[in-house]
């Protein structure tokens, strides 16, 4: 081979190996440049790149400024005393836990009435009695729970503590709120008093539960006492309770955020060709388009039983089954023995200012001391007992008991005896006034210091008094009878009435 033939083909042989380069560079893209006129492609993320964040929200505008009143009441009641005191919950059994959760609720109530009334003028009482619904159904939900957990014997004492300090939110309604919760916290003190003897020397846990309960109710009339001492503080130059508008809860402020975009859907792979749904929607109208045979399974309905055409179906609460049954009876409620019938636990307790002893039966050695002239004793619905009262107290009142006596010191106003058959009232001290009502076979006996009194009786039977005779060494007493046959005429055109007395 001449030695241009070798030229020719090694030049070849280069010019291939430089179209291959080329065309190799051209299939990745490396080196072709665009032209002017064609638009460039956008730069496509890649997989692990974070989408820039959305743009923030526009700044809320200014927090509305809370009133001092309320800023005064997060700060010493809520969170001063009565998270603390919810802390201090968690050892407690699942019923005190449940209502302590609804005190928590009742001072959340408060707040917001708190609120209103700072940006509100006074409005009537049917709608005061409309903003306080939500205390008084907390109120009653609270006793409820405490009237149906009585068989929880562990902590039945602790449940009688809240429901004793559940009425503390009436201060927003009472015009003397000091006070008022004032004879709230003695009544819890009462009751506290006794867990606190119970579990001094076994868990303290208890009694620190007690003193903070306590120290809630003292520091809300603490607080009361700045702020609303003649009742619930209201605004004089505030708008109507109709056109206010609550402020955002805490924490909220301004409008939420928008959501971040959400990602691309994942790319599903179709069904094959020739697959049928065999559910959701599909099932049913494949069900439906069934035509004729979608009956096929119903029973037919007999005449007799078509209430349209049989006036004793409608006005019954049920159709039979099928012809010839009779409808079914409503399940019998099982009556209790007669011997519970009405029978409801006993009480004998100090609430505020008022001694009520409900409920005691067969009991002979009831006694109510260190009385004051400001108490008041309620005897309520007891049967064959003896209730001793020392002291001097305002009054004492005997409702629906049965063979009941009661020994009373000295009473300031009245003893009060209503639908109280076979009772005896004794009288060591004074006493102005004794009203009877309603009541069969009674005693009274009065003392040298109470021969003054007035006795009233309406519609009464069989009610004596005995006086005292005698020296104070030897005293004996004279039973009379008070009249119960009365004697009317006219006179001059007026009625003129007497008492029959009988002789002999």
């Amino acid at each position: 081979m001449s030695g241009g033939g070798l030229h020719s083909l090694a030049t070849i042989i280069k010019r291939l190996e430089a179209a291959t380069s080329r065309i190799e560079d051209l299939a990745s893209g490396n080196v072709w440049p665009p032209k002017e006129d064609e638009p460039k492609a956008a730069p496509v993320p890649s997989r692990g790149a974070v989408p820039p964040p959305p743009p923030p929200p526009p700044a809320p505008a200014a927090a509305q400024e809370l009133p001092r009143s309320v800023i005064a009441y997060d700060q010493v009641v809520v969170e001063g005393k009565l998270k603390p005191f919810i802390e201090l919950t968690k050892f407690a059994g699942p019923n005190v836990i449940e209502t302590v959760g609804l005190v928590e609720k009742q001072f959340a109530d408060v707040r917001s009435l708190l609120l209103t009334s700072a940006a509100c003028q006074k409005p009537d009482d049917t709608k005061i009695q409309e903003l306080i619904k939500p205390l008084q159904q907390t109120i009653e939900a609270i006793i409820s729970l405490k009237d149906k957990k009585r068989s929880d014997r562990d902590w039945y004492n602790h449940l009688v503590v809240i429901g004793e300090g559940a009425p503390s939110v009436g201060w927003v309604i009472n015009p003397k709120p000091g006070p008022y919760l004032n004879e709230v916290k003695d009544a819890v003190t009462f009751w506290g008093n006794r867990i606190i003897k119970e579990f001094k020397n076994k868990d303290p846990k208890h009694v620190k539960w007690v003193e903070s309960y306590v120290s809630l109710i003292e520091e809300t009339r603490k607080y009361v006492v700045e702020f609303h001492t003649t009742g619930l503080s209201w605004n004089p130059r505030g708008v109507a309770v109709a056109d206010y508008k609550p402020p955002p809860a805490p924490g909220a402020s301004g409008p939420p955020p928008p959501p971040p975009p959400p990602p691309p859907p994942a790319l599903a792979p179709s069904p094959p060709s020739g697959s049928t749904a065999t559910g959701g929607a599909a099932a049913v109208f494949a069900e439906i388009n069934r035509g004729e045979e979608v009956t096929k399974g119903l029973r037919k309905v007999d005449k007799s039983e078509m209430t349209h055409k049989n006036p004793a179906l409608r006005a019954g609460s049920a159709v039979p089954s099928s012809p010839g049954s009779a409808a079914p009876k409503k399940p019998v409620r099982p009556s209790k023995p007669h011997s519970l019938m009405g029978k409801k636990p006993a009480k004998f307790a100090l609430e505020g200012k008022v001694w009520n002893i409900e409920y005691q039966e067969d009991e002979r050695s009831l006694v109510v001391g260190e009385c004051q002239l400001n108490q008041a004793v309620n005897i309520f619905g007891c049967k064959n007992t003896v209730v001793q009262i020392k002291g001097k107290v305002n009054a004492v009142a005997l409702v629906n008991c049965v063979k009941t006596s009661v020994v009373i010191d000295s009473v300031v106003s009245s003893i009060s005896v209503t639908k109280s058959p076979s009772f005896e009232i004794q009288i060591t001290g004074i006493a102005p006034m004794i009203q009877v009502d309603s009541t069969d076979s009674g005693q009274i006996y009065l003392s040298k210091a109470s021969l003054g009194a007035e006795i009233m009786t309406a519609k009464c039977s069989a009610i004596n008094v005995s006086i005292p005779t005698g020296s104070d060494e030897d005293p004996d007493y004279a039973e009379q009878p008070i009249p119960e046959m009365l004697k009317t005429v006219v006179k001059d055109g007026q009625l003129v009435t007497a008492v029959v007395e009988h002789v002999g």
